[in-house]
């Protein structure tokens, strides 16, 4: 990523960061204050209702008390047995007409009835009959009322002892004043209407609720369902466990709010949910606001940090270009100081950089090339001066075989022998430093040949070469000159030998090797000839029995021409034999300056 990119992220994040965090933070705190006012509301409604409920229970309290101790309810209770007497009758018919002006006062009410435990019943109803041989402890709500002893709301049951209509009942077992004991049972039954109204006119949203529910979580009137949501267990028993509250869930997708209040009076839970989006259009308002200021501050920002990091880079964009043609060699270019800040000040450090690397090249480049030209002449004067020490040598005793055969035997090997040595001294004086591979091997068997000539009989030479390493680049007189030096050492006093050489490539590694079974050297000779071999500086003594001049002549050169890459092992046991391998990594091709001198 350039730098431009960076100083545009970094000041977009600068800016954006804050801006996005204290929008976040804003929102989230809106949003827990919305919520909280908004479940308070919520809570609020459903203690209204509450409120309305008690207020009602606490009016059926006062109706309650003014029937259970007026007079003739308690003649009714002391006096009522089975033969009838005519106080018990007058009570009877007082109680009756006291009923009938109370229901008068209000138009729900669908009849109060008296029930004693020996089963008389006097009512005041709607105009229907009720039945007075009607046994109420058969009915599970109403054995529920027995053993309530103070005032109980009942949840809506149906009116068998009349009609069978479905009633909500107000009730409180009556007591004897007189004898301090239970006799009935006073019921004043209304219609679920009551109850439901309750909660009718409440607007919670557009489609909130408020429902009534028991502490075990059945509806108070049947005809009233209660939310879907209750079926959870686990929100059922957040409301069962409270006695008021609210709170947040998430039912089929929809995010609810629900707040819920224990009625005083009855125990019953007046539960109100509503979706939260119905209420909270305010806040949608304020994300929304949110989300517009947070857009536009990202515009504005982006802005003013693309200017900024285009004022920054645009000198070093310069620059850059300028360094790229000063990496080409350019050093005629230099930058224009448009100020006089770091970055100005940068440039004209840069210009005279520029010119002190200019007068530098030149002298550094004027210098490596004396040096580079003085070191070519020393390589090559010393490549003729190793390569020169063999062809005398070599020569010198060739030309004394010819003169001995020539005198003696005054045969045809004179005539092998001269164009053996014709065809090696046009090898060795022709050409560069390299040859193919096949070439030296062909001037290893005409010296071979020759070899053959002087000591018929004696030694074989076997070749064992890779097709593919014949066309090869390799250095000139390596082969011979290793042969001739085991032919020289290595069979003394022996009268049969052999010679194998062998070329391959190893992958990328080219590698030649030498073997011969004459009779080898001790550990001591073996590790003097190393030594000898990798000395810095050739040995003026020309006694190669001693130095074997050629051997360490063939070092050199090799050394010289593939440096690193190539390395040389000699392994030798007395009366085994010694092989010598050399190995030119990445391949005999890859020489370094091989087409020098």
């Amino acid at each position: 990523m350039n730098m431009r990119n960076k100083l545009l992220i970094i000041f977009i994040m600068i800016g954006l960061v804050p801006v996005l965090f204290f929008a976040a933070f804003f929102f989230q705190q809106s949003k827990s204050a919305f919520e909280d006012e908004l479940g308070k509301y919520t809570l609020e409604i459903s203690k209204q209702v509450g409120g309305r409920l008690d207020a009602f229970v606490q009016e059926m309290e006062r109706v309650s008390n003014i029937i259970r101790f007026n007079p003739d309810v308690q003649t009714v209770l002391y006096e009522w047995t089975e033969e009838r007497t005519a106080p018990s009758i007058y009570a009877e018919r007082n109680v009756r007409s006291l009923f009938e002006n109370i229901g008068n006062f209000r138009d729900d009410f669908k009849g109060i009835f008296l029930v004693t435990d020996r089963g008389l019943l006097v009512y005041n109803g709607t105009g229907e009959v009720a039945k007075l041989n009607y046994n109420f402890s058969e009915s599970p709500w109403y054995q529920a009322v027995k053993e309530q002893t103070s005032f109980r709301l009942n949840t809506a049951h149906p009116q068998n002892y009349v009609k069978g209509e479905e009633v909500v009942t107000f009730s409180v077992r009556l007591t004897d004043n007189r004898e301090f004991k239970t006799k009935g049972t006073l019921l004043i039954d209304f219609t679920p209407h009551t109850i439901l109204s309750m909660s009718e006119n409440i607007q919670l949203g557009k489609s909130g609720h408020v429902w009534m529910m028991t502490p075990e979580g059945e509806p108070v009137v049947s005809s009233q369902q209660l939310p879907d949501w209750l079926d959870d267990e686990e929100l059922l028993r957040k409301v069962q466990q409270e006695p008021s509250g609210f709170f947040h869930f998430e039912y089929a997708g929809v995010q609810m709010l629900a707040g819920f209040y224990t009625s005083s009076e009855t125990g019953w839970k007046i539960i109100g949910s509503v979706p939260f989006e119905e209420l909270a259009y305010g806040l949608y308002r304020i994300r929304t606001f949110i989300v517009v200021l947070a857009v536009g501050a990202l515009i504005v920002i982006i802005f003013l940090a693309t200017a900024l990091s285009r004022m920054f880079t645009k000198p070093l964009k310069v620059m850059e270009r300028r360094m790229v043609e000063v990496g080409k060699g350019n050093f005629e270019t230099s930058l224009p100081v448009m100020a006089r800040d770091e970055i100005g000040r940068l440039s004209i450090s840069f210009n005279r950089m520029i010119a002190e690397l200019h007068r530098m090249n030149h002298e550094v480049f004027q210098s490596q090339l004396r040096e580079y030209q003085q070191q070519i002449h020393l390589k090559n004067t010393e490549m003729r001066a190793l390569q020169a020490q063999i062809n005398p040598h070599f020569l010198y005793n060739t030309l004394n075989t010819i003169a001995c055969i020539a005198e003696v035997y005054d045969r045809d090997e004179i005539a092998e022998v001269s164009h053996s040595l014709s065809r090696m001294l046009q090898y060795s004086i022709t050409g560069g430093l390299t040859a193919t591979v096949e070439e030296e091997l062909n001037h290893l068997q005409a010296y071979m040949s020759i070899v053959n000539v002087r000591f018929p009989m004696k030694l074989d030479l076997k070749l064992q070469v890779d097709p593919e390493i014949k066309r090869m680049r390799f250095m000139k007189l390596v082969f011979q000159p290793i042969v001739e030096n085991a032919v020289n050492h290595g069979f003394a006093g022996i009268d049969q030998g052999h010679i194998v050489v062998e070329a391959r490539l190893d992958g990328d590694t080219a590698s030649f090797a030498f073997m011969d079974d004459g009779i080898g050297m001790t550990e001591q000779k073996l590790l003097s000839v190393q030594e000898r071999l990798r000395a810095k500086e050739m040995d003026t003594d020309t006694n190669t029995e001693v130095n074997h001049i050629g051997l360490r002549n063939v070092y050199h050169r090799l050394y010289m021409l593939y440096g690193d890459q190539f390395s040389m092992n000699i392994w030798s046991k007395p009366q085994q034999g010694t092989k010598i391998e050399i190995r030119i990594e990445g391949g005999a091709a890859d020489a370094k300056d091989v087409n020098r001198g």
